[in-house]
């Protein structure tokens, strides 16, 4: 029963954003001038096995979130970016053509205990993508998921906090 709850839980976590967020925007011909993105992923079944990751555009710039796995959800690392980072962000974005995730939706229905992604990003021009997988990816996920843990994990590394075991 625990693993039921377990899963349940994790599911609920993954799922959420893109239930409240829903694919109700406008889909992008480029990923440009993000004004907010969140992308995570499942490691396993514990809470802290989530990876977060958030960039959103303030007054004064942008702020990044950081939420390895391994780590306490409510211990995440909050920093201010410079445009350089963001760029970064868009380029690989970019280059692995994630504006076409839009209105991804695929689960594989008949297993208990994988592993799933959810990103959600709007756009200064307000439009978005939304996607959600659960053991099914989109094209070029593992280089995304890749280039996006390299990108803000960097950030994790040069704040001085201890790597989490794994990384």
């Amino acid at each position: 029963m625990k693993r039921v709850s377990r899963l349940a839980l994790l599911t609920v976590l993954i799922l959420l954003p893109c239930l409240l967020a829903g694919c109700s925007g406008k889909k992008p011909k480029e990923i440009r001038d993000i004004r907010k993105f969140r992308f995570t992923y499942s490691c396993g079944m514990q809470m802290t096995d989530q990876v977060v990751y958030t960039l959103e555009k303030t007054g004064e710039g942008y702020t990044a979130t950081v939420k390895p796995q391994g780590i306490d959800p409510q211990q995440p690392l909050s920093v201010t970016v410079d445009e350089a980072f963001v760029q970064e962000v868009e380029e690989l974005l970019r280059k692995n053509r994630v504006e076409k995730w839009y209105g991804f939706n695929k689960r594989a229905r008949n297993i208990m205990d994988g592993i799933g992604f959810t990103l959600y990003m709007t756009m200064e021009n307000g439009t978005e993508v939304d996607a959600v997988g659960y053991m099914r990816w989109p094209e070029h996920y593992g280089a995304v998921e890749g280039g996006l843990d390299s990108l803000f994990m960097g950030l994790w590394e040069a704040s001085g906090r201890e790597m989490p075991p794994g990384y």
